[in-house]
């Protein structure tokens, strides 16, 4: 056990996810406190989400790689395709302008545009999880219609065991959780759907573990 936690914590997303689970649970327990403890409370999630910033300070090289091989692909032809791009764009977009914060965000350089260029970053991210969650209802609809086509071509048990195991609806339900709960972030912060520090906390809780517990898996092979 003690090898598998170092194994997570030395990993760079599961040291992110473990962050962002003592930060989402300030934020909880800040809600439930007064005085100087709901100060240093609400003090630490603020650090602990700029110390995250950091772990995403490149992400947009990764968002545009995947634009780009998604255009060398040629996958375009397809609604997944499309939804992928569209999730990539939204998400380096959104890398590059909360990038254009940081020396703000730390107190070294601070700027009058901010907040607007903030306020467009967290629009994109917005739209980044609305695409992804998308993505992830249309490979749920699209995973159901060829298991149904699977069975009806093979026929019999022997077709069923042999078409299941190809689907992991289980993961797909998994990140379309995910996506759900981290989509209240960045309503929260647009003030598309004020939710509150509770509700949100709760939320970011629970989406951390869930995508902590895919990082534990890969890592503890």
């Amino acid at each position: 056990m003690i090898s598998q936690i170092n194994r997570f914590v030395s990993n760079g997303a599961g040291l992110e996810k473990t962050l962002r689970l003592i930060q989402s649970s300030a934020q909880v327990a800040s809600v439930f406190t007064v005085n100087s403890t709901a100060v240093r409370l609400t003090t630490a999630k603020l650090q602990l989400a700029l110390t995250r910033r950091f772990f995403r300070f490149f992400g947009f090289i990764e968002s545009f790689q995947r634009v780009a091989a998604l255009l060398n692909r040629d996958a375009m032809g397809s609604i997944s395709g499309w939804l992928d791009m569209a999730k990539w764009t939204c998400f380096g977009f959104y890398f590059v302008l909360e990038d254009l914060t940081i020396l703000h965000a730390m107190g070294v350089y601070a700027v009058p545009w901010e907040e607007r260029i903030m306020r467009e970053a967290n629009t994109y991210w917005f739209y980044a999880l609305c695409f992804s969650l998308l993505g992830t209802i249309y490979a749920l609809l699209f995973s159901g219609e060829s298991q149904a086509k699977g069975k009806g071509k093979r026929g019999g048990r022997k077709s069923e065991k042999a078409v299941a195991p190809k689907l992991d609806s289980s993961a797909l339900w998994t990140a379309l959780v995910i996506d759900g709960c981290d989509l209240l972030i960045p309503a929260e912060l647009l003030d598309w759907m004020p939710t509150g520090d509770l509700v949100i906390g709760s939320t970011m809780v629970l989406s951390t573990l869930l995508a902590a517990r895919g990082i534990w898996k890969r890592v503890s092979v």
